[in-house]
């Protein structure tokens, strides 16, 4: 038995379910009807546990959600509104992994699979791939994915809407043998002629609320509609009248003898009487004439529980028999979708240059002299820094559009994943795990081909540094997909671009994975204990990641969602983050203005007068007051311009992405580096303002360099808000954490972005008017 009693959800301002009631009993189909919008979908979706309920009480059987949650998946079919099938496998590979999920025996799960496909009459089509079944078809594969472990409980939104009326009435005999087999089930639609032929219960929705509810005749009932009956007559003739459904059987015996007996005293007794099928038409419509229900007051946001460490960190032992299910799957179908080659075919040419780095015993032009003053000996050991470059990033950038949640949500069919018996730390390692596979794997066997070429050749093969090169190829592929799962909490408006803001993460991920990486290179003292700096950051990001877990957010779209219109200047932002904007202005103008005043004192005018201040010595400046450093001329080439100009470009685009970098740095140490190198930065800046304009390169370190302080200043002084956020405050931390990075990015847009453009005219002009 299902039981649903005053469930609520809101969306914003949108009243999405306003109050629901619902009971199906074992063995009955409930059929919720209404028009698109009506909260029919979410419904289901509040009882399968993907959307949090505002308030309410939701019970199968003796489990509650969500409570016993994952209990309930176990026994729960679903098919949503759409097949949302894997395009790229065959049917038998789709149910058989699904079957898989559910955990059914090898031998039971295969014998299921066959009836089922022959059941639909689809076993000839068992081997053909997804994407070439009809409509028809992909509804029946999803029908029979939802049933595979022949659940309790049984929802089907709009199961029928598309079907010819052959697929339509096979469709509904299936539900109907469900049923009969004792399981409760639940459809959706806006038809009436569905209803009529499915339903043994109906419920009307409107506005997000049941306006009636009933078995077909008690909704007849309810909406006062009469009962029609007709009399055949020799010759062709009928007569019909009508009863009210309050006349009780006796009565209506009673009046159908009188009408015979009538009509036999006119010698025309009718030879057939009948009761007419009466429509929904006449019940539906006085549903919807029914007023709404009064809006609610919106009610505080329940508070997303996320995933604590211990949890998430335990669920892990588990997880083997989840990769032994997954990986396969999803390697061949990231086979199939062909971007696996392009990659391969990349890493063959990098093999290539290290056969011929090897065979010729140096790198070529520039690079090889670079290297070898660098590496000095190990010229080949640092040339295999080049491959491992190229196949990491590569690599990744294919995975995380073909295997985990990236892929899931990118092609729609994530809703149906979240409905199967996966916790929600399974969640999350299922984006992380099956590309950390692959990347170790991968890399490591590219990496182990490049030394055996370098040994073929007599070259010396660092063998020892093959488990470094694994180790940063999984610490790269954890950070990147770690950070994915982040950027759909966070973010969860954008859908699956919502992961993309990972590459931000990019020089971080660099810093915790390849430092280390160069440190086993160049055979530093120091490599063993920087293996600690990987573990340490993963460690870090895993438990935010598992903080800010929501599975509602994990299925937002992107799309159907109203966004506010965007503004340049985001005052809304900027009023209510005031005084975080007057901090940071504080932070830079009070060691800048110290500084000068300090420097000032000395009567230093160059780094090396303030040095030999320092050191008690008498300052000896080598810019004499009244000379200049530099000149004005008006560019006499068009090439010069040019380059100026795109100089100016790199600098502003350069420049954004450093402060980006700093702020995702500082967010996973509470704010800390960056809100201790701005006022250091400022100090310098004051000291060298001091200087004056006759200084050595003041032009370029007052003026330049105060624009690129002016930056990162706004910038900072944004991203107060996101450190407070991640500590302090009231409520869900998540939500705290996605309104301080949306007026984050707010004021980068309008406040970091333009002192970056300031900042990139002003090398621009250098570059074209000074000499």
């Amino acid at each position: 038995m299902i039981s649903v009693q005053g469930l609520r959800k809101r969306f914003g301002a949108v009243q999405a379910v306003a109050g629901v009631d619902l009971k199906v009993d074992r063995g009955e189909i409930l059929l919720l009807l209404g028009q698109n919008g009506a909260g029919k979908s979410t419904t289901l979706r509040c009882l399968g546990g993907i959307l949090r309920p505002d308030s309410g009480e939701i019970r199968f059987d003796d489990l509650r959600v969500p409570d016993d949650i994952d209990s309930i998946r176990r026994s729960l079919g679903v098919v949503p509104d759409q097949a949302r099938l894997y395009g790229r496998n065959t049917a038998f590979e789709y149910l058989d992994h699904f079957g898989r999920v559910y955990g059914l025996p090898e031998i039971a799960r295969r014998r299921r699979i066959r009836e089922l496909l022959e059941r639909f009459e689809l076993e000839d089509a068992a081997g053909r791939v997804l994407y070439t079944y009809s409509r028809g078809m992909a509804q029946k594969v999803a029908l029979i994915r939802a049933t595979l472990h022949e659940p309790r409980w049984l929802f089907c939104d709009e199961p029928t809407v598309g079907l010819d009326p052959v697929a339509a009435a096979d469709m509904r005999r299936y539900l109907e043998e469900q049923r009969d087999r004792g399981a409760a089930v639940i459809v959706t639609t806006h038809q009436l002629a569905e209803a009529e032929l499915l339903a043994d219960r109906i419920a009307i929705m409107r506005g997000g609320h049941v306006v009636a509810a009933g078995s077909l005749p008690e909704l007849r009932r309810w909406a006062g509609a009469e009962r029609r009956f007709t009399a055949r007559l020799p010759g062709g003739r009928t007569v019909s009248y009508t009863a009210g459904w309050q006349v009780a059987d006796e009565e209506l015996a009673r009046r159908a003898a009188e009408l015979q007996g009538r009509l036999a005293a006119e010698g025309t007794p009718y030879l057939e009487l009948r009761e007419e099928a009466q429509g929904l038409e006449a019940v539906y419509l006085k549903a919807m004439d029914e007023p709404e229900a009064p809006a609610s007051e919106p009610s505080a946001p329940a508070l997303i529980p996320g995933i604590r460490p211990r949890r998430m960190f335990a669920s892990l032992a588990g997880q083997s028999r989840r990769l032994r299910e997954f990986l396969p799957f999803y390697v061949a179908s990231w086979w199939r979708r062909g971007d696996l080659s392009w990659v391969i075919y990349l890493n063959a040419f990098v093999l290539l240059l290290v056969a011929v780095v090897a065979l010729f015993g140096s790198i070529p032009a520039v690079v090889g002299a670079f290297a070898g003053r660098a590496a000095g000996s190990g010229v080949s050991v640092a040339g295999l820094l080049l491959p491992l470059f190229f196949m990491s990033f590569a690599l990744l950038e294919s995975i995380k559009s073909s295997i985990g949640i990236w892929w899931e949500k990118a092609q729609q069919s994530l809703e149906v994943l979240l409905y199967t018996p996966l916790d929600d730390p399974s969640l999350v390692w299922l984006e992380v795990l099956p590309g950390v596979a692959v990347s170790s794997v991968y890399v490591t066997a590219w990496m182990a081909a490049g030394m055996g070429l370098m040994a073929l050749f007599g070259r010396p093969a660092p063998w020892d540094l093959l488990p470094v090169f694994a180790l940063v190829a999984a610490a790269t592929a954890y950070w990147a997909a770690m950070g994915r799962m982040l950027g759909f909490m966070l973010f969860p408006r954008e859908g699956a671009a919502g992961g993309a803001w990972s590459f931000l993460l990019s020089p971080i991920s660099a810093a915790v994975a390849d430092i280390p990486l160069a440190l086993f290179v160049f055979r530093s003292p120091l490599a063993p204990a920087s293996l600690a700096l990987p573990f340490a950051a993963c460690l870090v990001l895993t438990v935010i990641t598992g903080a800010t877990f929501d599975r509602e957010r994990l299925l937002e779209s992107g799309a159907g969602r109203e966004r506010p219109r965007r503004r340049w200047l985001p005052t809304a932002a900027l009023r209510r983050h005031a005084a975080a904007l007057a901090l940071g202005l504080v932070l830079a103008a009070v060691p800048a203005g110290t500084g000068a005043v300090l420097a000032a004192g000395t009567h230093a005018h160059s780094w090396a007068a303030v040095t030999a201040v320092a050191h008690g010595s008498q300052p000896s400046d080598p810019a004499a007051p009244g000379s200049r450093s530099f000149q004005l001329e008006v560019p006499s080439s068009t090439v010069t311009v040019a380059s100026s100009l795109l100089a100016g470009v790199v600098a502003t685009f350069g420049l954004m992405l450093v402060l980006l970098a700093v702020t995702f740095a500082a967010f996973f140490l509470l704010g800390l580096p960056e809100l201790l190198l701005l006022p250091v930065l400022a100090g310098l800046w004051g000291v060298q303002v001091s200087f004056g304009p006759t200084a050595p390169l003041q032009d370029w370190l007052g003026l330049g360099a105060g624009l690129a302080l002016l930056a990162l200043t706004v910038n900072t002084a944004a991203g107060i808000p996101l450190y407070t956020a991640l500590a302090f405050g009231a409520g869900s931390r998540v939500d705290r954490l996605r309104t301080a990075w949306t007026d984050y990015f707010a004021l980068y847009r309008g406040l970091v972005i333009p002192a970056c453009a300031g900042f990139g005219v002003v090398v621009a002009a250098l570059l074209l008017f000074t000499r």
